[in-house]
């Protein structure tokens, strides 16, 4: 029996010289009990089988058997099925993986990772082609989307349809702030602007400020039309001029007045343009013409129309955090955000509208027609005026339209009293004649000369600088009668 036990273990002990293969140090192995002598290096092995793939030819269930067996799994991707049934807080983790996005600490999954798992679905659509139900799927998603975003186009356009005219429910009885004259007024212009292209401006004495004029900006073709549409569109885009009376219950006139002021020092830091200034303006206006806020709110509804306004109207904007900042972090920016989206809902994202800044600029081409003199004091003191008249309240119940020329009339009055302020050239490209804008040149008069008894005098001390030649320090003499009749 001991030597039946040696014999075994005496060939295993020979064999360590010669090559011993797999199936050998199996039997060995198993005949001992004991593990093979020589290691197999199953590594080396492997890589060299699969070099020189299989020396025997199999079946093909064999064939194909093997070769799954030997090869890499492949890379586990994220298919996406139906995506309109699958939420982005489902896919975040999933997503995560995908980007290889990780979540700081303050960061919690189904806020920046969600955005950005929605912006990387159209990405990985391409990716997930494995069968016919996910192309399908993916064009319904898209078909759905397209009717969701065609449904609240056309429920947007039945609202404003549906909304009554933004319009001031009194009507200036002094001047022709009427929709019916301002179809009168805009008729005589269309054919006083045939005349003019026919050649025939001679009996009219209207000089053709458009004439000879290159650049492409100015919109020559196009302007007379343009400007009509805008006066058209600021009887419907107008707000209301008794909202202090019949809506509002905490502010006043004054409280507005305090609010503009301060604005305009904002915007003169800045250094932003005046259509900025005159849009937030109109964005306050019309805000508070629908809402009834508090007193509270007051200054943050006046900076975030000013950041609405700065986005539209500037090339680099101040950040919702400078807003913040100059109330001396009195409101936070969520409530700045919150306060935008709740203007622009209301505004229904409707922002381009003429303000007088839009007619001033137009007007005063016509006026600089037939001048020589005095050309950049006029335009300085015109826009003075102008700006005055977003302080007072009262002024609300005039078009914008009817302040710019008011603001010419009363500024060509001041720089020269030998001449009449009106001709056929300001009367063609205002539509306005002087007897229509009596009571807001009078008004404007008025406002240029309360300089004790304001204590608003922002805008006063903004031109009444050198650059502006001081033509805050200006003042018109008296009125004649003759002048409007």
């Amino acid at each position: 029996m001991a030597a039946r036990k040696k014999k075994p273990l005496l060939i295993a002990c020979q064999a360590t010289s010669a090559r011993i293969t797999r199936s050998q140090a199996a039997a060995n192995s198993t005949r001992s009990g004991l593990a093979p002598s020589v290691p197999v290096p199953l590594k080396t092995e492997h890589n060299h089988a699969a070099k020189k793939k299989m020396k025997r030819e199999a079946s093909d269930e064999n064939a194909s058997a093997d070769a799954g067996a030997s090869a890499p799994l492949p890379k586990r991707r994220t298919v996406l099925k139906n995506v309109t049934n699958i939420s982005c807080a489902k896919i975040s983790k999933r997503c995560t993986a995908v980007t290889g996005l990780k979540l700081g600490p303050s960061q919690k999954a189904g806020q920046s990772i969600n955005k950005q798992c929605t912006n990387k679905i159209s990405m990985l659509l391409p990716l997930a082609v494995g069968g016919s139900s996910l192309v399908d799927d993916s064009n319904n998603a898209e078909e759905t989307q397209m009717v969701d975003l065609l449904a609240q186009k056309e429920k947007q356009i039945v609202l404003l349809k549906e909304a009554q005219p933004l319009q001031n429910t009194e009507q200036n009885k002094g001047g022709a702030c009427d929709e019916a004259s301002v179809e009168e007024r805009n008729a005589m212009n269309v054919h006083e602007t045939a005349a003019l292209k026919a050649g025939v401006s001679n009996g009219l004495n209207i000089v053709d400020i458009d004439k000879n004029n290159g650049d492409p900006q100015m919109c020559v073709t196009y302007v007379a039309e343009i400007y009509r549409n805008l006066m058209a569109s600021e009887l419907i885009r107008r707000p209301r001029s008794n909202y202090m009376e019949t809506l509002q219950q905490d502010i006043t006139a004054s409280m507005r007045g305090v609010l503009i002021d301060w604005l305009v020092e904002v915007s003169d830091e800045y250094k932003l343009v005046a259509d900025t200034l005159y849009l937030t303006v109109y964005l306050i206006d019309q805000f508070l013409s629908q809402n009834c806020i508090q007193t509270h709110k007051l200054q943050l509804l006046g900076i975030t129309s000013m950041l609405i306004a700065s986005k539209y109207e500037e090339y680099s904007a101040p950040s919702a955090e400078e807003f913040c900042n100059i109330t001396a972090g009195t409101y936070a920016k969520a409530e700045v955000l919150e306060m935008e989206q709740q203007v622009l809902n209301d505004l229904g994202f409707h922002l381009s509208v003429p303000t007088t800044n839009t007619f001033l600029r137009r007007f005063l081409r016509a006026a600089q027609a037939s001048r020589t003199a005095h050309l950049t004091t006029l335009n300085y003191l015109a826009s003075y005026l102008a700006e005055l008249t977003l302080i007072s309240y009262d002024f609300m119940k005039f078009l914008p339209s009817e302040v710019a020329a008011s603001s010419i009339f009363l500024a060509k009055w001041t720089l020269d009293q030998s001449d009449h302020p009106w001709n056929p050239t300001l009367e063609h490209y205002t539509s306005y004649k002087s007897f229509d804008i009596r009571t807001c040149v009078r008004a404007l008069q008025e406002l240029q000369h309360n300089t004790s008894n304001c204590p608003l005098n922002a805008i006063r001390e903004k031109y009444g600088q050198q650059k502006f030649e001081c033509v805050a320090n200006l003042r018109s003499p008296e009125l004649l009668r003759s002048l409007f009749s």
